[in-house]
């Protein structure tokens, strides 16, 4: 072959972990290729549903989410609430009030509430936004095949929408093709866990008429319905979801009209738009990377839906290793910082897929319309900052020794400023948010009562480093009134109290080398 493509990243996928891996390349001005099989995304499988509070706050980072939220066919102030009822048309059993972190009121947790949208509008905004990025190229209609991993680079082999192969080499390659792609068996990786017995079927309706008499709801759970399982719009035009457990793809194919009836409790005309048999699985493979190729999204974890946690950990999977990939591809950074990534992302993974799990085991079917136990079983799905917000790189060959330990309460979201933790977040006096202050590589951020030459002394220092780094302060109601080094990603790298001993140089040689 005379002619080889090249580029500094391909990404083998472009889903949600893809797209954003890319999105955070191309903000960093790095060269990449997203290779998705799909030319169009379909709206008839919307799949995730739930965009968490940390997904929104990062796409906050890249300028997206107000983006995000003005094309969601379900506002926020629409509804924040979950139901749980004996049918759609019949009794309330009990509500969760605030789920997935939706809230209209501003929240000093964190800058962005979470968002109920379909993830095919997600990919919608994220491709749109690549189109308008002159270093990412987005190849639609092409598949990655096959690759081979070289001492200096990755030869990747494309299937163009002909059929045609052709070869791309590249620096390094992010996996993001899913379950049946092919970069998990490329670097001899295996899923490692099991998938649940009980099959599960989903569909995809119109009916404009369908009103319910139990009010706004993102989900409905039917408990005593003749069909048991959960449902919600997917926009207010009469688009509705809804997933059943325990039905079989013939039967459920076959009795479709009867199994949406049984959700209402009476017939409801409708136009049966999707159908998809599936099965719940609880995987995490056994590595996520060799020197240059790396695993994100499903291509190194599947887990159940319930908890809406899949979609929003593949899009922390992307965004930590593509701005470690910047920093070596821009010589910030030595190659080692990318050993960090499965260090970091696996123990999040194990805590999302534990929880998810957990969920799992409480399905429709398996619970009694008892308001008390409802909520004591179901509130770590529907009410989970801890594990979204509350999760921790403590440990990590990159972050400062003796953070405190990861998510202790699923529920309950407890800010830290150990070494590790996402910085916590606050309000700053002009009505931005501390993290609008933060800059594209490191930032330091200084107690507000600092001595003004130490402060200066730290931003001249700054200047000097061959690696981007803002000085900030912190305002003075902030309870952390510490010298916290953050990284691009909003964690936490390194903390001091006293300037006087603080080596800015080896701190940032510390967080830029594994």
């Amino acid at each position: 072959m005379t002619d080889v493509e090249t580029t500094a990243v391909l990404v083998a996928g472009g889903g949600p972990a893809g797209l954003a891996a890319a999105t955070e390349l191309a903000a960093r001005g790095i060269g990449c290729l997203v290779i998705e099989p799909r030319p169009e995304v379909s709206h008839k499988r919307p799949r995730a549903k739930t965009s968490s509070v940390r997904t929104m706050e990062l796409l906050r980072r890249w300028g997206l989410a107000d983006k995000v939220r003005a094309v969601a066919p379900l506002k926020v102030e629409w509804s924040q609430r979950v139901t749980f009822c004996e049918s759609l048309s019949g009794n309330r059993i009990t509500d969760f009030d605030g789920a997935f972190g939706l809230t209209t009121q501003r929240d000093d947790r964190f800058p962005e509430p979470g968002q109920q949208v379909p993830q095919p509008v997600v990919e919608e905004v994220l491709r749109a936004h690549l189109a308008t990025q002159p270093r990412a190229g987005l190849r639609l209609g092409h598949a990655v095949t096959g690759l081979t991993e070289h001492d200096d680079a990755v030869t990747v082999t494309v299937r163009d929408e002909t059929g045609r192969p052709y070869q791309v080499r590249a620096g390094y390659v992010v996996g993001c093709d899913g379950y049946g792609g092919v970069t998990r068996d490329a670097i001899g990786a295996r899923y490692e866990g099991k998938s649940d017995p009980r099959p599960n079927f989903n569909v995809v309706f119109r009916a404009p008429r369908l009103d319910t008499p139990l009010g706004r709801a993102v989900q409905y759970w039917t408990l005593t319905a003749a069909t048991q399982g959960l449902m919600g719009r997917l926009d207010l035009d009469g688009t509705w979801w809804a997933i059943m457990p325990g039905i079989t793809a013939d039967y459920g194919a076959a009795h479709a009209a009867e199994l949406i009836t049984g959700l209402v409790g009476t017939p409801v005309e409708h136009e049966l738009l999707a159908s998809d048999p599936w099965t719940a699985r609880v995987l995490v493979a056994d590595r996520f990377a060799t020197r240059r190729v790396f695993l994100a999204g499903e291509s190194a974890h599947v887990n159940p839906p319930y908890g809406g946690h899949g979609y929003n950990t593949s899009i922390g999977d992307a965004v930590n290793i593509a701005w470690k990939l910047a920093f070596v591809l821009r010589g910030w950074a030595p190659p080692a910082l990318l050993d960090s990534y499965e260090a970091e992302r696996r123990g999040v993974v194990a805590e999302t897929v534990a929880s998810a799990a957990a969920n799992m085991r409480a399905l429709p079917a398996d619970l009694a319309a008892d308001a008390a136990a409802i909520q004591r079983v179901k509130s770590p799905e529907f009410h989970n900052l801890g594990l979204v917000l509350g999760y921790s790189y403590a440990g990590s060959p990159v972050v400062q020794p003796g953070g405190g330990a990861a998510v202790a309460d699923v529920g309950r979201y407890t800010p830290s400023a150990e070494p590790g933790a996402r910085l916590p977040h606050c309000w700053l006096p002009d009505g931005t948010s501390l993290y609008d202050s933060l800059g594209a590589g490191f930032t330091l951020v200084t107690p507000a009562g600092a001595a003004a030459a130490s402060v200066l002394d730290l931003s001249e220092r700054a200047r000097a480093l061959p690696v981007p780094l803002t000085v900030i302060a912190a305002p003075a109601d902030y309870p952390w009134q510490e010298f916290l080094l953050v990284r691009p990603d909003q964690h936490i790298a390194w903390r001091a109290g006293d300037p006087a001993g603080i080596d800015l140089a080896a701190a940032v040689g510390n967080v830029t080398r594994a």
